[in-house]
């Protein structure tokens, strides 16, 4: 199931919701725990059920190894990571580790990718890491399998630390009427930049980076990491929002994950807005054990530059992800570099349109089906012809304003992004106005739109699921 999908949004969550308001008046925290860790595998086996065995497999083995990784025997904490890893590394990369040893292809049978394995894993490596420092207990098996397998965010984050989740988890409560008209409306506005904006770049988006190869100009690529960089946005915000939004809908509040990354003035701000659950994990448990800022200029590059590349790795097993990790490095160090050697600052509009520019053209290998076709659209950049740029604007001139005109599409979004609040701080200006019929009319009127563009598009999952 997908969360913009009828399955979802008018059978199982009304079942699962009205089922845990009923458990939370009359039950014990026992029976809640329970009903909502058996509604969270029975969403996850709907994807595929024999991936079920999987999930509990690796909640088992981590659970095992949290009783023994806080004794003085570090081994036990390198094999849980490696455990975790090798889980990972042997769903996500095998495919990729056999292409690079050079192995006939009729040697290995591709895996499947198990949905949410990049996030559960470095759920449970960050929760090892803190049982071994003395953070945090390991509590009952209960909570922690509902800690790592809670439905709202198991698939695609925010990644959780099991020291902000689990003490929720275990003084579950009916939620309050600020928290479900809260967590209507991140739904509500999550459903509406997946369907009407994401959903309706798609086509747009698959079209540019179906290009031939020999005929791409420099409008190309800007036009492809542009619109690829806004689809991506609308639909992984999209997800983080409804996410959040859902977990409210249970008295749960998650971590905020995006905070307008493309209004960002340098590519520092730019991880510190994008992301930023991913972006806290990398700094906590790679960044700042590779040595971080502490060790002098040539360590500090080197940890930024490796995190970045690891950082890349783990979104896609391909040599076009290590590409963008690289971009991202490169940018962070040169960033590093500059202000150690001169105090100039660049004006804020320059250092927010390079930055903008910077990371929409970093996208292209993030959306490019290989190395090379990712070359090919940065060699375009040498041959400067408007193309699909070129196509988009006169479509505007010429007053192509459907709903789905690429042009409109483009421009919209992009306005949305650079105007419009995030919408957690939207969200918690209308939680404190004390006039929610203006909240109630306004959630009324998104679902509206979003029912109709959910009736009138085929479902599409969401793009951080390949990841």
């Amino acid at each position: 199931m997908v969360f913009s999908t009828p399955e979802f949004l008018l059978v199982f969550l009304p079942t699962v919701w009205l089922i845990f308001l009923i458990l939370s008046i009359f039950s014990s925290q026992r029976f809640l725990l329970g009903w909502l860790g058996a509604a969270s595998l029975f969403f996850y086996a709907a994807w595929d059920i024999t991936l079920l065995p999987l999930l509990l497999a690796s909640i088992g083995v981590n659970y095992w190894l949290a009783g023994y990784v806080s004794s003085q025997r570090k081994y036990w904490l390198w094999l849980g990571v490696a455990f975790n890893l090798g889980l990972l590394g042997w769903f996500k990369y095998s495919v990729f580790i056999i292409s690079v040893a050079d192995l006939p292809p009729q040697s290995f049978s591709p895996l499947i990718l198990p949905l949410g394995i990049s996030f559960f894993t470095f759920q449970q490596i960050a929760f090892l890491v803190d049982v071994r420092k003395g953070i945090i207990q390991r509590g009952p098996l209960s909570l922690y399998g509902v800690f790592v397998s809670f439905f709202p965010q198991l698939i695609a984050g925010p990644i959780v630390h099991y020291r902000d989740l689990a003490p929720q988890l275990s003084r579950l409560t009916p939620p309050t009427t600020a928290a479900i008209r809260c967590g209507l409306l991140l739904l509500a506005l999550g459903l509406a930049k997946k369907l009407i904006i994401a959903d309706n770049l798609a086509p747009y988006v698959d079209q540019l980076y179906s290009l031939p190869a020999e005929t791409m100009v420099a409008g190309d690529t800007v036009v492809a990491g542009w619109a690829y960089g806004l689809q991506l946005y609308f639909d992984f915000s999209g997800y983080a929002d409804m996410a959040i939004g859902l977990a409210l809908l249970f008295g749960i509040k998650l971590p905020e994950n995006f905070a307008s990354p493309y209004k960002a003035r340098d590519i520092q701000a730019f991880w510190r807005r994008w992301h930023i659950t991913l972006s806290g994990f990398l700094r906590d448990y790679l960044y700042i054990p590779l040595g971080g800022s502490q060790h002098g200029l040539p360590r500090h590059l080197l940890a930024l530059l490796a995190t970045m590349l690891l950082g890349g790795l783990w979104h896609g097993a391909g040599w076009q992800f290590v590409l963008w990790g690289g971009l991202h490095g490169s940018l962070l160090t040169l960033m590093v570099v500059w202000q150690r050697i001169t105090t100039f600052r660049l004006p804020t509009g320059i250092g927010w349109l390079l930055t903008f520019m910077a990371v929409m053209l970093a996208w292209v290998p993030f959306r490019a089906d290989s190395l090379e076709y990712t070359w090919a659209f940065y060699s375009a950049l040498s041959i400067w012809h408007w193309g699909a740029l070129g196509e988009l604007l006169n479509g505007l001139h010429q007053g192509a304003m459907g709903l789905r005109a690429p042009g409109l599409l483009v421009i919209g979004a992009t306005l949305i992004v650079l105007i419009m609040p995030n919408s957690m701080t939207l969200t918690t200006w209308l939680a404190q106005s004390q006039r929610h019929y203006y909240q109630g009319a306004l959630v009324g009127g998104i679902l509206l739109v979003v029912t109709k563009a959910m009736l009138d598009l085929p479902s599409q999952a969401f793009l951080y699921f390949n990841f």
